[in-house]
């Protein structure tokens, strides 16, 4: 078997890089970072794409278009909530243009291209799955709170782009399995600035890629398209 990750300089991606190439059934792990990374292992392959650019996403495209071997899992694990153009907006006169531009860029658009431009070689694949971490916080119907308009508006539209590539995908004659999935709280980069007055325990990067593995390789074709907590349990668009 063979594992694409996208965001694997992340804490669940480079927990998820250690779990897969643990497994004796995976041959290949092709791993994207925005940064040029060297490989530290065998069984790793490592490619740079920043999301914000649109050449250097064609350019992965190609490269990865070039692998001989299929792909089998495809797990989208890149997030972008705070950086240079700041944090998240706790109200709407934090409203900026170039944040907005840049949450889409790295949590919507990036992920969405690279996926379909890969999409003829998912076809010939049995068995294919294909998760994307979203946010609950992207869930509309389940939004109380308003805030963080950025993160929340990147994250429903990637849930929307996610639903749409499945309904596609389940016209394909090897019928793949595309979802949507919030990861929960983990301890990591993105996280540690918004959870310091959070008094139950987070989960780490490790625990995360060992639930989100549970959760792929027990998902159906039947079940694409669909927005999952960790433990499988839906949730609402």
């Amino acid at each position: 078997m063979n594992v694409l990750i996208n965001g694997a300089g992340g804490a669940i991606g480079a927990a998820l890089i250690e779990r897969y190439i643990a497994k004796p059934e995976v041959d290949r792990v092709v791993a994207i970072h925005h940064r040029q990374v060297s490989s530290v292992h065998s069984k790793v392959q490592w490619l740079q794409c920043n999301l914000r650019e649109v050449e250097e996403i064609e350019r992965c495209i190609e490269q990865l278009l070039l692998i001989e071997q299929p792909i089998h899992r495809w797990i989208c694990a890149s997030g972008y909530l705070q950086g240079p153009l700041g944090g998240p907006e706790k109200s709407m006169r934090n409203i900026q243009s170039a944040k907005l531009q840049d949450d889409f860029a790295v949590n919507t658009i990036g992920p969405i291209l690279l996926f379909s431009g890969m999409a003829n070689k998912f076809k010939l694949v049995p068995d294919f799955k294909a998760a994307f971490l979203s946010a609950q916080v992207g869930s509309i119907e389940d939004n109380q709170l308003g805030g963080w308009f950025g993160y929340r508006m990147s994250k429903a539209a990637l849930n929307m782009g996610v639903r749409c590539l499945a309904i596609e995908a389940g016209r394909w004659r090897n019928e793949p399995t595309i979802v949507s999935v919030h990861p929960g709280t983990t301890v990591s980069g993105l996280s540690k600035a918004f959870v310091k007055q959070r008094k139950a325990p987070l989960q780490t990067a490790a625990t995360c890629a060992e639930k989100l593995d549970h959760l792929i390789e027990g998902l159906t074709p039947e079940e694409s398209g669909n927005f999952y907590k960790l433990d499988g349990a839906l949730l609402p668009w």
